[in-house]
């Protein structure tokens, strides 16, 4: 059975294998490289665009995986003539990063191989790299896989139906913007309030515990913050990162990508500067640390 899907340009082939779903994604994966130029005397950011070709196969065991049992995710990654790609390194203290979540957004992981083991030579030899997840409810789910090529970060994400019961409801729109997750107290807001597609917006969080201002969050994966934004339909997917307002100079701060040093205790707030790629609705499942424990955030917005 071969099912062809154009996403970004790249051809995504599905075939039956066996006793495994195998999808390959043949994509050329764009990474912003930032230049800080100064031009009297004030700083001045410059964009330009690399290209790397990186090509991310697929394979889930079993093939057709019920909700609730445990499925195993294999991602092999090649370079544009098919070979192992041998220059992934390391991100935000992991290998691979990969996000897990439903289409109706009530199930969200952020796992990575390394939670089942070290990552030994011959995976990196081969380039292939395993997670395990028990997919909790039956219907339709996104997963992302972000990792780095010589530290030029990349990001390609598939969907995957799963069978069984119980099947997962549609989502529900929730602009909410002042939230309580656990203990803590969480106001979102955005600068500007007016989100439109394809222009740098800032999303702020404010956090707050039993009432009080919390100070004291923690680095997550050498982040204040780790944001994972999905659109509504699965079509676009962002993994980007919070900042401590105030911490980053100019040169440090791009688009998606968090290069200045985390303070060991930071907050109440943390913000994040996104571009979103279309309009229509977007969550936003949001990461934070704190006395040694990772909270889940997660908010909603509508884009223009």
């Amino acid at each position: 059975m071969l099912i062809k899907k154009y996403i970004s340009c790249a051809l995504i082939f599905i075939f039956l294998i066996g006793g495994s779903f195998f999808i390959s994604h043949n994509s050329k994966v764009f990474a912003e490289v930032h230049e800080h130029q100064q031009h009297g005397g004030h700083g001045q950011h410059t964009h330009s665009i690399k290209t790397t070709e990186v090509i991310v196969d697929v394979e889930t065991s079993p093939a057709s995986i019920k909700a609730g049992s445990m499925a195993t995710i294999l991602f092999s990654i090649k370079d544009k003539e098919g070979k192992p790609l041998q220059d992934l390194t390391i991100t935000h203290d992991r290998l691979l990063h990969v996000v897990i979540v439903s289409e109706d957004f009530s199930v969200f992981a952020h796992i990575h191989p390394e939670d089942f083991g070290p990552i030994t030579p011959e995976m990196k030899k081969t380039a292939k790299f395993m997670v395990r997840y028990p997919f909790p409810k039956a219907g339709h789910y996104l997963i992302a896989v972000d990792s780095a090529v010589k530290d030029v970060p990349f990001s390609e994400h598939f969907t995957i139906d799963i069978t069984g019961e119980p099947k997962m409801d549609s989502f529900k729109k929730d602009f909410s913007r002042e939230k309580q997750f656990e203990d803590y107290k969480v106001t979102f807001t955005s600068k500007p309030e007016r989100i439109a597609a394809g222009k740098e917006i800032t999303l702020k969080y404010a956090i707050n515990k039993d009432g009080k201002t919390v100070t004291d969050l923690e680095p997550y994966l050498s982040a204040p913050m780790h944001l994972a934004i999905i659109m509504s339909n699965l079509n676009n997917f962002i993994h980007t990162h919070g900042e401590v307002p105030g911490a980053l100079t100019a040169q440090q701060h791009t688009v998606g990508h968090f290069h200045g040093t985390v303070p060991e205790k930071f907050g109440p707030e943390i913000e994040a500067h996104v571009v979103f790629p279309a309009k229509g609705v977007y969550q936003i499942f949001s990461e934070v640390k704190h006395q040694g424990k990772v909270i889940l955030l997660n908010f909603m917005v509508e884009v223009e």
